[in-house]
């Protein structure tokens, strides 16, 4: 839409705009439009625009505010991945199909979970000798980037102890102690450690017990150790929205590298220390405004999974995540997108992943009936560390199927290839029978294929292999 005819626009539009907009249209106004960081008061359009992009740019940070107040608003760590602020927690068990937690959670690996303050100074991770036993510690900054990694891939198995330090307190260097420096004083650090059965998961806890994160006072003591729920307080809508963001940036200053972004958001009152109410918007304005944030935030999810389907339907039913993905850098609309399906992904460098939304022939997956997944000889999925094939209902959630067998993976037992090196996975409701096969159980109706590489090899990142399509399987 051409800038001038924006502006003559009627009322009447202006506001059927902005409570009908979805989230695909905002971004084209957003680049079609761009508003000058000065100026008078941006009018009704410009507003809207601009409050789709405020929201698009901090959304993500709010998703993690809210994972970490929550999770530190307990009095002691336990086995659920909350713990108080430097204090770790690790699950012994992987998410169960009635722990609606997150999104698409991994059945391959028991996460270990600690959001640092390193305002006082640095806090000392330290694992133990790790042994062959794949796991890494991901270090991600209140805007959802990876900042660094500990872990199998990157500083090796051998135990280790590492000095994670703010840039703005970096405090005496420790002998013995590997520094990592940050440019955030606040880190979500996330934790993987690869597990397989019951007896391999008891092993794999022992070592994650051993894990230890220690703030500059020293080790903390735990006391009135109660079971407690915490409780989410109810997310603020509209321009109430935009100013959360605002309190959110003073607290968790934005990147440097983001500062021509905030520049612009500034003109409808978005940015450390501001308010909506403040800049000078006309009554119009700023009803326009707060309908358009309104708008983008509930059309972010059905805009997320059209890209998905879109990308599915290119790639023979595979969806793939941007390059971006953990090192966003901009690339906000992106971060936007991961935030809303999957906060705290790994970068691809860690782990890829890739999602079956479609058969081959572009068909949605639907477990009334059969499919096969046919890797042929040597074309099974690169990855340094393992690979591993999960089925989720149409939600993304677990499903409750047989003996919980949600997932396969090149990690454990069982799995069979064919006598020329081939591979094959069938998805049905009951056991074909099969030999080889490696059968996962479907659930009624809609479904989704997790395919996660860990460790990717190099034809992974530099795109020359991509899985094959899943086909209709009559046995």
């Amino acid at each position: 839409m051409h800038a001038c005819l924006m502006w003559r626009m009627t009322k009447r539009h202006i506001f059927r705009l902005a409570s009908r907009i979805g989230l695909a249209t905002l971004l084209v106004v957003i680049g079609a439009g761009t508003a000058s960081a000065v100026g008078p008061a941006p009018g009704p359009v410009q507003a809207a625009a601009l409050g789709a992009r405020a929201f698009i740019y901090g959304n993500p940070l709010l998703e993690l505010l809210r994972v970490r107040d929550t999770a530190t608003s307990v009095p002691c760590p336990d086995d659920r991945g909350l713990a108080p602020v430097n204090a770790i927690s690790s699950r012994p068990a992987f998410i169960a199909p009635d722990e609606k937690l997150v999104v698409a959670p991994n059945v391959d690996t028991l996460y270990s979970m600690a959001h640092l303050d390193l305002s006082d100074g640095p806090v000392v991770l330290s694992h133990p000798d790790m042994g062959d036993r794949y796991f890494n510690f991901q270090l991600m900054d209140s805007y959802t980037n990876v900042v660094g990694y500990v872990g199998s891939r990157t500083s090796g198995s051998d135990a280790g102890k590492f000095a994670i330090t703010w840039s703005g307190a970096p405090g005496p260097e420790v002998p013995g102690v590997t520094t990592i420096t940050v440019s955030d004083s606040r880190i979500w650090l996330l934790g993987r450690t690869l597990a397989g059965d019951e007896a391999d998961r008891a092993d794999a806890f022992a070592l994650m017990s051993q894990y230890t994160v220690t703030p500059p006072a020293g080790p903390q003591t735990f006391t009135d150790c109660a079971p407690f729920v915490p409780v989410e307080p109810p997310k603020p809508e509209g321009t109430a929205l935009l100013d959360a963001i605002s309190a959110a940036m003073e607290q968790n200053p934005p990147p440097i590298r983001d500062a021509a972004e905030l520049a612009e958001l500034a003109r409808i009152g978005v940015g450390p220390g501001l308010r909506v109410a403040d800049a000078g918007l006309s009554p119009v304005a700023f009803r326009a405004l707060d309908q358009a944030v309104r708008a983008a935030e509930s059309s972010l999810p059905a805009v997320v999974s059209g890209s998905q389907y879109a990308g599915a339907l290119r790639s023979q039913g595979w969806s793939s995540p941007p390059d971006t993905i953990g090192d966003y850098g901009t690339d906000y609309v992106t971060r936007a997108g991961v935030a809303e399906i999957g906060l705290g992904a790994n970068t691809p460098q860690e782990a890829a992943y890739v999602t079956a939304l479609l058969d081959r022939n572009g068909l949605p997956l639907n477990g009334a009936n059969s499919y096969r997944l046919h890797f042929p000889p040597g074309g099974q999925p690169p990855a340094d560390a393992f690979f591993s094939i999960t089925v989720y209902d149409g939600d993304g959630f677990l499903p409750s199927v047989p003996g919980n067998r949600h997932s396969i993976s090149d990690s454990r037992p069982g799995l069979v290839y064919q006598p020329d090196g081939s591979l094959d996975m069938v998805f049905s409701r009951e056991d074909p029978g099969v030999p080889g096969a490696n059968w996962l159980p479907l659930p009624d109706g809609s479904f989704r294929v997790y395919l996660r590489m860990y460790v990717p090899g190099s034809a992974v990142l530099d795109g020359s292999w991509s899985p094959p399509g899943i086909e209709r399987w009559n046995r």
